[in-house]
């Protein structure tokens, strides 16, 4: 049985898909006038807007998509995968209570949106911290720079998992800082949406890759 099952690459490669359609689509659909430098993402699915349905839509599909990738992303530690999931359910949740129009946010919606970014945002860094205890258990005659280290795949090794997280929440930080009234909170939502799904596919690929390389970790410890 592959490490990645295959629904679990379709996902993958899904969730970023459907992410930059969605507000792409959406976006040529306002009328002259829409700013998308300074107007969230969630403001194109809010009540009012134009089609706002096809953005809906892609948010939705998009929390489905991480999470069937949470699901089969099984070389992760579980408690990073959970947290993965999690911010694929908030994601739903974001599309299943859009805001009232361009300036009123319900409350579900902002929390919804909070617990999303900053779970997708997070979770690579849960899962060096799951690496690092369960290495530290396992290499405790070892030095830090023991082979069973740094034979795991770099996208899954603790300093690549805590930069990732890092930007992924500098980002989320700038966002945040943008808003309601800052001038590129959509260029700052769309970076750190943007990088949420990239990121997911590049270690979905990775893994895929040393699979094929290394049949030997087709079953691979969650």
């Amino acid at each position: 049985m592959p490490a990645v099952p295959w629904w679990a690459v379709s996902s993958s490669v899904a969730a970023p898909v459907l992410l930059i359609v969605g507000w792409t689509i959406a976006a040529v659909r306002q009328p002259p006038g829409y700013d998308w430098l300074g107007d969230t993402i969630s403001s194109l699915s809010s009540y009012g807007m134009m089609d706002r349905l096809i953005l809906t839509g892609c948010l939705a599909g998009l929390g489905l998509a991480h999470l069937v990738t949470a699901i089969g992303l099984r070389p992760v530690p579980l408690a990073a995968r959970v947290l993965y999931g999690c911010g694929g359910v908030a994601t739903v949740l974001v599309a299943a209570v859009p805001k009232l129009d361009g300036d009123s946010t319900p409350p579900a919606h902002g929390i919804a949106a909070v617990v999303a970014f900053v779970a997708l945002a997070a979770w690579p860094g849960a899962a060096a911290l799951a690496v690092i205890r369960r290495r530290r258990l396992r290499l405790r005659r070892a030095p830090p720079g023991s082979a069973a280290v740094r034979d795991l795949p770099w996208v899954l090794r603790p300093p690549v998992g805590f930069a990732a997280s890092v930007i992924m929440l500098a980002l989320g930080l700038w966002l945040a800082l943008q808003l309601p009234d800052g001038g590129t909170a959509g260029l700052a939502e769309r970076m750190t949406a943007g990088a949420e799904v990239v990121w997911p596919l590049v270690v979905v690929l990775t893994l895929v890759r040393r699979t094929r390389h290394h049949p030997s970790e087709r079953r691979a410890p969650t």
